[in-house]
């Protein structure tokens, strides 16, 4: 994730790190953001609920803009699926 131009890329490998950016966000009115919010909350507390968190949080970054524009879209698929974000 890039979070505003110019600084490093931020790298999310858990739920618990995907909420913290998440709960640090400045707009948090959106359905998107409810959901991956939503979504990375439930999976801290259930890692079985993982996977949904992963494609909300996928999904949030892609609609805010925030997934690095160096890293190929395709490698962050694995045999048509979206890879695991959280293992």
């Amino acid at each position: 994730m890039v979070l505003s131009p110019g600084e490093p890329v931020t790298e999310v490998y858990s739920a618990d790190e995907a909420l913290d950016l998440l709960m640090g966000w400045p707009k948090q009115e959106s359905r998107i953001f409810q959901k991956a919010a939503s979504a990375c909350l439930a999976a801290t507390a259930d890692p079985a609920l993982s996977e949904e968190a992963r494609k909300a949080f996928v999904t949030f970054a892609n609609a805010s803009g925030i997934i690095a524009r160096d890293v190929p879209l395709d490698s962050l698929y694995e045999n048509g699926e979206l890879k695991p974000l959280y293992r």
